[in-house]
Formats: C-alpha cells, structure tokens, sequence
C-alpha cells in the first residue's frame, strides 16, 4: 500500500490506502482463492502483461466543481487521452472478500458504495471503500449524461493470473446515441451504470454520485 506521492496518483485522498494489485481479506479461504485463480472458458476479457502497475496514465481524479453535478464537492475519473471503443481502461482494485464471512464482516461490505462481485460461484466480492485505486471514483451516469460511456466487466488479469473486475469503455454502438458512435473523449468523465439494484438500496436515490460518498 503506497504512500509517498511518486507512487500515488494526483489527488489521491491521504486517508486511504493505495493498491496496485488486489488485498485479500484474511477470512478468504483457500478453495475461494483456487477459485478465483482458475480461469473459465467464458472470461474473454484480459488485462495484459504489458499494463504498468500504479497510477495510470489514461485517467486524472478530478474534483467536482459543477453545482448541478450529482457529486459536487466530491470527484470524478476523466480520461486523459481519447480512448478507443471496447478498450480496457483501469483495474478495479479493493479488498477481496467472502460472503460466507461471520456477519460482522459483511455487514460492513453491505454498507458500501465500492463493492462488486467478482465471483458469483465462489461468493467472492471487492470492496474499494477503504483501500483501491484510482477507478473507486468512477461515478454513475445518472444526472451527468445521458447514458453510461464505460462499464464494470469481469476479466482475466494476466499478471496476476486471476480473475479481476476492470473498467471498460463501452464498445461501438452500445448505449451510444447512434449506431457507430463510441468512445471516450479527452477530457470527458468516465461514468458507468451502478444497476438498479444499487439504487433500489438506497434511500437517496438518482442524484447520487455512489462513487465518492464514502471519502
């Protein structure tokens, strides 16, 4: 968990713990961690060999300013770069965690914005509530655009030789406004849809940006 600010990205908040690869909580058993560690036929997705580890150069935390913004005074992840229909964008990094934990445990999961199930059959999830990385503060959608231009996607991280969950740029023509249209201009904020599920939790309801509350 890195500190010092060569090894954090700009805008990182002091309180939180950086990762540049996955934590596992202690009650993760050893068949879990088999699991997650055997690939199967249907995961197409990859993250390379080639993809550094640490901050990324393709995103910037960037602080809210905007009134009408559902996270004003929070933050958001913008690209830094044009970046290409389907392409991965970042890891998903937290603390994986068991569903067949004492209770104490989940309830603390149960309450946070940044958890994501990452094997169903094993009942294994990722929090990024208190320790992640840099796509933790990718927001939801709804109140910024129109529709999402990314989303969460299960894959296969080739480095760690495990199954991950990663950002992804929508492909060519999904949710886009036209047939053909896609990708992520310089500049513009990544957003994905949370899922109705996530709101049908909350009391709060559109409006929300989930994606920075726990900060």
């Amino acid at each position: 968990m890195a500190k010092d600010s060569k090894a954090t990205p700009k805008n990182w908040p002091p309180t939180l713990s950086y990762l540049m690869k996955p934590s596992y909580a202690a009650h993760v058993t050893k068949e879990q961690l088999n699991a997650l560690r055997t690939r199967g036929p249907d995961l197409a997705s990859e993250i390379p060999l080639s993809l550094p580890k640490g901050p990324s150069a393709l995103v910037k935390i960037t602080a809210i300013t905007q009134p009408s913004h559902p996270a004003h005074g929070q933050a958001g992840l913008c690209a830094t770069r044009n970046l290409a229909p389907g392409s991965l964008i970042i890891p998903y990094f937290g603390v994986v965690h068991s569903d067949l934990a004492l209770p104490q445990h989940n309830r603390e999961h149960e309450k946070s914005d940044y958890d994501l199930r990452i094997d169903r059959d094993a009942q294994l999830a990722v929090d990024a509530a208190k320790a992640g990385n840099e796509a933790r503060f990718v927001n939801d959608y709804r109140g910024i655009r129109d529709r999402p231009n990314a989303e969460f996607r299960e894959c296969w991280d080739l480095r760690l030789k495990e199954k991950s969950m990663a950002v992804f740029v929508l492909p060519a023509g999904k949710n886009a406004a036209r047939k053909g249209e896609g990708g992520i201009a310089k500049g513009e904020e990544i957003c994905v849809s949370y899922g109705k599920g996530f709101w049908g939790n909350r009391k709060d309801g559109d409006g929300v940006a989930a994606g920075d509350v726990a900060q």
